[in-house]
């Protein structure tokens, strides 16, 4: 007799559990989408080449929470003989606001040098997790602007 009024205890509280509204819980799933391109407004694009003085990461998350952390990391894969096969370039972060947020992440070329000839990609992340992985290739040549 108690162990049954034990477990009828148990299943009352685990549908009343069930019922009650969690407010840590997520909105939803999780997504971020990216591309590259080397200005604001520019073709999105995947090739580069060597003197690009910017390379953009533009992304858009959706059904994200205020305070998910975003991170991005810039990793070139193969640089042939100047590097190690994927090397870490850089990482940056950033906070969330707002549930559908928008939000660019950039590498700009070292200093007075070019970009080293090869295959790279850029990882983001949504808390910890992997969200988008994006791969782009420096070619060699001159980046002609037009307007």
């Amino acid at each position: 007799m108690r162990s049954a009024f034990v477990s009828l205890a148990v299943v009352f509280l685990l549908a009343w559990l069930g019922s009650y509204p969690a407010a840590a819980q997520s909105s939803g799933e999780k997504s971020l989408h990216a591309f590259l391109a080397p200005a604001k407004g520019a073709k999105r694009t995947t090739t580069f080449s060597t003197d690009a003085p910017v390379i953009y990461a533009f992304w858009e998350g959706k059904g994200l929470d205020a305070g998910d952390a975003i991170q991005v990391i810039w990793i070139a894969e193969d640089i042939g003989d100047i590097g190690r096969k994927n090397t870490e370039i850089r990482r940056a972060d950033f906070r969330i606001y707002k549930p559908e947020q928008v939000g660019a992440f950039s590498l700009s070329r070292p200093g007075a040098k070019v970009w080293p000839i090869g295959q790279y990609r850029v990882e983001i992340y949504i808390n910890g997790g992997i969200a988008e992985v994006v791969k782009f290739t420096i070619t060699p040549g001159v980046t002609i602007e037009t307007h």
